[in-house]
């Protein structure tokens, strides 16, 4: 069953989120090509929810860091996993993920996201675009540019006037 897409969010995102929340669903992404909306959008739900918050880009970059190159893309998945099972039932705000798009970890970030949720409920912040019903991470001009399409995930789209 594909993923609802809530297109042009007006307000405090009670809507989607109230939605998300009493719905059977696991994983929300917010979606805005404009990190610095993304990161607006998290603190206001940390005001609303008080929910725990994972920043995956330092710490796990910190995790990674005297692990050799060909163990590293085993050693990121399963450090996510440890995390998000660590916050349990959740749900959590997964944030600063861009480490994970990067090539030489292997890895499929939707997917992983689709599969830690399984357990643990979460709103994912996720840099990128979604038009007619494909998901991006980036913009097309950036290195690690990727897409998918039906990404099967409810999707909040992030309207530049927000």
């Amino acid at each position: 069953m594909p993923g609802k897409t809530y297109v042009g969010m007006r307000g405090c995102m009670r809507d989607p989120i109230s939605e998300f929340l009493h719905s059977p669903r696991t994983c929300l992404l917010l979606v805005s090509p404009n990190i610095q909306k993304l990161a607006d959008k998290i603190d206001e739900l940390l005001v609303l929810y008080d929910y725990p918050c994972l920043s995956i880009g330092r710490a796990l970059s910190e995790a990674l860091l005297f692990t050799l190159p060909k163990h590293r893309p085993h050693t990121a998945n399963q450090w996510i996993r440890r995390q998000v099972s660590e916050m349990t039932p959740g749900p959590i705000l997964i944030t600063r993920m861009t480490l994970l798009f990067h090539p030489s970890l292997e890895l499929d970030p939707l997917r992983l996201m689709r599969d830690v949720s399984r357990r643990t409920r979460m709103i994912v912040a996720w840099p990128g675009n979604c038009a007619d019903n494909v998901l991006s991470y980036a913009v097309p001009d950036h290195a690690h540019y990727r897409t998918w399409r039906e990404p099967q995930i409810p999707i909040a789209y992030l309207t530049q006037d927000e």
